[in-house]
């Protein structure tokens, strides 16, 4: 039982990660000065209802870069699948263990689900008065994911659900430790 449930996780994971690389980097990206003209808000910093509707936290630099980074780790994916297959099947034990196959299209689909996801978040956010950097406990740390499954099925025809259902147990708590890390790093003012 405690195999398949670390098979199911890295199946999980495999399948988000260019989601996961298209969340992180606008943050990583937005302290590099050579590109600070990119990083205009996507918003034009107009209004709705008196409120910003993204707010200057949402980029086209971070857009730009979240996408492209995530595509990238997407085509690693797809070039290095047999052997990531086989590397994990030998250190698991696990002869008939598989990856989900990844291809561009995919990666490029997940990464922009994502960084839309992670726009809707910011407006209700926006819209509920809720300050840049103020946590929104779930909407933070699911709202990515949200949207890049929900992408990957204009792509794929259909959601898989146990794989879903891994994500949305496993996400929070990889998000939490990545925000803990940054702040310690100093990459976050704050850890969340």
């Amino acid at each position: 039982m405690f195999l398949d449930t670390g098979i199911r996780i890295i199946d999980a994971s495999w399948f988000i990660l260019p989601a996961y690389f298209a969340n992180s980097l606008p943050v990583n990206v937005s302290k590099i000065k050579e590109l600070e003209w990119m990083g205009k808000p996507i918003d034009g910093n107009r209004k709705l209802l008196g409120h910003r509707i993204l707010g200057d936290g949402k980029t086209w630099r971070g857009l730009f870069f979240g996408v492209a980074g995530g595509t990238i780790a997407g085509f690693i994916q797809q070039n290095t699948h047999l052997k990531a297959m086989l590397f994990l099947r030998s250190i698991l034990h696990e002869p008939q263990l598989t990856l989900p196959h990844m291809s561009v299209e995919l990666a490029f689909i997940l990464s922009l689900g994502a960084l839309l996801g992670d726009m809707v978040a910011s407006f209700i956010k926006r819209q509920s008065s809720l300050k840049r950097g103020h946590p929104a406990p779930l909407l933070d740390q699911l709202d990515f994911v949200l949207g890049a499954v929900l992408a990957s099925w204009f792509l794929l025809g259909e959601i898989d659900y146990p794989r879903f259902y891994v994500l949305i147990f496993i996400t929070p708590a990889i998000h939490v430790l990545g925000n803990i890390m940054a702040w310690a790093l100093k990459m976050k003012k704050k850890p969340w």
